[in-house]
């Protein structure tokens, strides 16, 4: 059942505008600069390249915040917004994360992610034919429960657009991010610093949401040993060491930001619901400590589309701005909804209610007996070597074209095809160190990115000024992007189809 809230109108005018601000989306405008690509391959189409400027859109979720602290400072006499309670940052902490954020336009890495979550997104758009799920007509298959024990607050995520995680592109559109607050809203005791540790949710236990198969796990990003706006600046992963579980055909849930090393799954495991799967990290595109959770349709983050999601058994309170709700909620000031679920949206503090007799608790069968953690189980669940190393090199040609695309801005293409190789070696040297230093599940795949980066410096070289088949690297690059991602998407859409369809087939009796 959907709550929908109406927020107190606010009086002042800088709260309206923070208001107004929220129910905007510039990032679709962006989606015009898609149009100048074209003459980034074809010269007699260089006339296209003035709808480059659509590209300055994508830079919104950086102004943004600023906007909404430099509002919010008109606006402390009321409580507009549901989660004004909460003190999650002041300017120092921006000013961190804002000059911090240029390294991640310059990791080939994210970078490459950042746009196969756009490309994705029209994937996920020709996949559910025309209109992505949304909380009035998905019925989610599974039961869920929150993904941690004691009270936590949503800081970021909701089932509405004013409010979602991040409405464009659909991967994170029903997104949550978790903290743990103390009564004053701050998520470390004041003056205490910004050491991860000093977090209050840091290296807490994170929770199977219900019962599935484990279908992907890393464990070795890095993570930065302070919050206050710093995120490690060589991440390699958006979502940092995260956890995928598949609990139904084409229901995935991603857990994120889990601390390196804490991992107490691997693929193919068979987990049940409030298992320990990792502790709440820092790392990836984190600005301090917290858990980022989502349900997608998808076992590869940047193909899925997100899925609204509905949890069991939660005790929610909204300390901040009330709002008037024309539906009962989960929070003692109604009747519970008919069907035991509620969905949550930032501001609310949020709990999960251990059910006073267990016979009366919901049934959250998910149709699997029990599965044991085999060679035919694991490769049944998308772990297969080949599948994975042939995904993983589809990448790293994403990967090595963001290098091409970039490198003739600062560097002649003698260097990027240098930076090129440099890529490799460090990716070849990486494996080998997780390898022998780290007993972690290492991350399928192989040196596929290692293999990826090979091919666009083959490439780089042989289409050389002065060579038969002479191309300009950012041209390549660009046709490195396309093809790389044209292959990692088929290759991820024949991955769902297989999980969807090996996911009844698990039932291993004992």
């Amino acid at each position: 059942m959907t709550e929908r809230t109406r927020a107190t109108e606010p009086t002042t005018v800088a709260a309206r505008v923070r208001r107004r601000l929220r129910s905007v989306e510039p990032l679709y405008l962006a989606l015009l600069g898609l149009l100048a690509v074209p003459s980034y391959v074809v010269d007699s189409l260089a006339v296209l390249e003035v709808f480059e400027v659509f590209f300055l859109f994508l830079l919104w979720p950086l102004v943004s915040p600023l906007l909404d602290l430099v509002l919010r400072r008109g606006t402390e006499a009321e409580r507009a917004e549901p989660t004004d309670w909460l003190h999650m940052g002041n300017w120092r902490e921006y000013a961190a994360w804002f000059l911090t954020m240029p390294l991640t336009f310059v990791n080939p890495l994210v970078l490459a992610q950042d746009l196969s979550q756009w490309f994705g997104t029209g994937v996920a758009f020709v996949r559910h034919r025309g209109t992505f799920p949304d909380p009035e007509n998905y019925d989610q298959r599974a039961s869920y429960r929150l993904p941690f024990d004691g009270t936590w607050t949503v800081v970021n995520g909701s089932y509405d657009h004013d409010y979602s995680h991040s409405w464009f592109p659909a991967t994170q559109r029903y997104a949550y991010d978790f903290v743990i607050t103390d009564a004053d809203g701050r998520t470390s005791p004041a003056g205490s610093g910004s050491a991860v540790d000093s977090y209050y949710c840091y290296d807490e236990p994170i929770l199977a949401p219900a019962d599935g198969v484990v279908v992907d796990v890393f464990d070795t990003d890095f993570e930065s040993p302070r919050g206050g706006g710093l995120s490690h600046p060589l991440k390699r992963d958006i979502r940092g060491s995260y956890v995928v579980i598949q609990h139904a055909p084409d229901e995935y849930s991603c857990l994120a930001h889990l601390v390196p090393g804490s991992a107490a799954v691997a693929p193919g495991d068979r987990v049940e619901q409030g298992q320990e799967i990792g502790r709440c990290g820092h790392s990836g595109n984190s600005s301090e400590p917290h858990l980022h959770f989502q349900l997608q349709d998808h076992p590869r983050f940047e193909l899925a589309a997100g899925l609204p999601i509905a949890f069991d058994a939660v005790d929610a309170e909204w300390p901040g701005a009330r709002a008037d709700i024309d539906e009962p909620r989960p929070d003692g000031t109604g009747a519970a909804p008919e069907d035991g679920r509620a969905h949550l949206s930032a501001g609310q503090r949020v709990a999960h209610l251990e059910p006073a007799d267990p016979a009366s608790s919901p049934d959250r069968s998910d149709g699997l007996d029990t599965v044991t953690t085999s060679d035919a189980a694991r490769s049944a669940t998308g772990s297969d070597g080949r599948l994975a190393a042939v995904q993983r090199a589809a990448f790293g040609t994403c990967v090595g074209g963001a290098v091409a695309v970039l490198g003739p801005i600062v560097v002649s293409r003698a260097a990027v095809a240098l930076l090129l190789v440099a890529g490799v070696a460090l990716a070849v040297g990486w494996r080998g160190w997780v390898a022998v230093r780290r007993s972690a599940e290492r991350r399928p795949g192989g040196l596929g990115v290692a293999i990826g980066l090979g091919l666009v410096a083959a490439a780089v070289r042989a289409t050389g000024a002065g060579t038969p088949l002479e191309v300009g690297t950012q041209s390549l690059g660009a046709l490195a992007i396309l093809g790389g991602f044209v292959t990692y998407a088929a290759l991820g859409e024949l991955e769902r189809y297989r999980l969807r369809e090996s996911f009844p087939a698990l039932r291993i009796r004992s």
